[in-house]
């Protein structure tokens, strides 16, 4: 982490602090500890050449512990155009800043190294897409609207395991948030997959070895329901009794999903498997194409394995894909890096604590519809908005109020009808045209020749 130069700027210099437009500039000291604040401000994070050409922008907003709405209110109604205040840098709060500043880098239960996640993170991507994309089209930016790229964003660049933990905590009440639309998959189901990216493995025993958490002890768990280790010729050298082996075994798997969360997870684990032997590698991942529109965590347990099992048993495609993916976890956190972000953390429950359900949507985004927000310093994670006229309000009868139609949707719907109308008046004249008139008709009846649905 680079060093940062602090001072403390009160809530009426702020915004032209931010502006870089103060007569007289911040006394810094290198130390947050010795800042004095007096009054509702902010502390200004500063690198140690920023007053370089006569001009010196903070790099990084540490908020007050005390009244941080308040700031954030007072700036939204007498500053306007300096919220929020993510468009300026980075903004976290002292509680954040203290936790990521004396972490231990020695986490023991999330994986600190940036070559296994990114198979998991192509996993999520896969089942986020309800089985609609194979691995070669699907576009590689999903990555950060990805559960999987913020954790593994999170223990990758601060190697402690309460970081990560508050990042997957954090990630968990967004993922309940009725603002947002909701995914495929939801955070439970992917915790377990989460906690064993880091297990010990042996890389020439191979995927069998996952085979010897299915074993035949546990079978009376499942009843009579199918287990993986009923179908041993998915080990078979031959493709095709490979191929039928999965078959057989996906015709009744479904049957097993009726018991607790952690049989589930066996149960998807062991399907994922299959399909993994069936092409000794990740070649046949399509094979689950029709499964997970049921249980779409399949695809992230698929990502695990090929995680586990390294390059070896990758194909081109899944290659090429995680590679991109983990070009992306690479970088290292910095105080001074730029937060790819809309919104922060605090600057997000403000927002939620209001009684204004356009508060998001009015705000300037990165991508339309969509917000990306920092969890944790150095996490961004995408979430998709809905319409303000469409987000339920689980207090008022789960009852779905819809948007009022505006003029340009109006416009466009009488423009489609006008169009309509014309071609139902062209085909109404040929039809005219074609039918013999009868005997008894002794007078053709006048036909439009000058209105825009008639003839030239």
């Amino acid at each position: 982490m680079t060093d940062l130069k602090f001072a403390f700027s009160s809530r009426d210099d702020l915004p032209d602090a931010l502006f870089s437009m103060l007569n007289s500039p911040h006394i810094t000291t290198n130390s947050i500890e010795a800042v004095e604040s007096v009054g509702l401000g902010a502390i200004l994070g500063y690198p140690t050449q920023s007053s370089q050409h006569g001009y010196s922008s903070p790099y990084l907003i540490v908020l007050p512990s005390v009244k941080p709405f308040e700031l954030f209110a007072w700036l939204k109604t007498y500053a306007p155009e300096t919220f929020p205040l993510s468009q300026f840098c980075r903004v976290i709060s002292r509680a954040d800043f203290d936790s990521v500043k004396k972490s231990a880098g020695q986490g023991n239960v999330f994986w600190q190294r940036p070559d296994r996640w990114p198979s998991v993170i192509l996993g999520e991507m896969l089942a986020q897409s309800d089985g609609d994309s194979s691995v070669p089209s699907i576009p590689l930016s999903r990555a950060t609207a990805t559960y999987s790229f913020s954790v593994a964003r999170a223990s990758i660049s601060h190697r402690d395991d309460n970081v990560t933990q508050e990042c997957i905590n954090r990630l968990e009440s967004l993922s309940s948030d009725r603002k947002f639309v909701e995914r495929l998959i939801h955070i439970k189901s992917l915790q377990p997959i989460w906690g064993r990216v880091g297990i010990a493995w042996n890389d020439d025993a191979g995927a069998e070895q996952l085979l010897k958490t299915s074993h035949s002890g546990n079978k009376d768990l499942f009843g009579n329901e199918p287990s993986i280790t009923d179908y041993m010729e998915l080990l078979s050298d031959s493709a095709e009794h490979r191929v039928v082996a999965f078959r057989n075994f996906a015709k009744n798997w479904h049957s097993r999903l009726a018991g607790p969360r952690d049989l589930d997870d066996q149960a998807e684990l062991e399907i994922a498997l299959a399909a993994f032997l069936v092409g000794r590698g990740t070649s046949h991942a399509f094979l689950l194409k029709d499964i997970v529109r049921s249980s779409p965590s399949i695809y992230v347990w698929f990502g695990l394995i090929a995680a586990l099992c390294g390059p070896t048993c990758w194909d081109p495609a899944w290659a090429r894909a995680v590679k991109s993916i983990e070009k992306s976890l690479k970088s290292n956190f910095s105080w001074e890096e730029i937060s790819p972000c809309d919104i922060s953390w605090a600057e997000y429950r403000w927002l939620d604590s209001l009684d204004y359900e356009k508060a998001f949507q009015e705000l300037p985004k990165l991508l339309p519809k969509v917000l990306s927000m920092e969890v944790v310093p150095g996490v961004v994670c995408q979430f998709r908005l809905k319409s303000a006229g469409f987000i339920r309000d689980a207090e008022h009868s789960g009852v779905v109020a819809e948007a009022p139609v505006s003029s340009v949707e109006t416009d466009m719907l009488y423009k489609f009808v006008s169009e309509f109308m014309k071609v139902a008046d062209k085909n109404k004249l040929n039809f005219i045209d074609a039918v013999p008139a009868s005997s008894g008709d002794t007078t053709p009846k006048t036909r439009r020749t000058n209105s825009k649905g008639g003839r030239k």
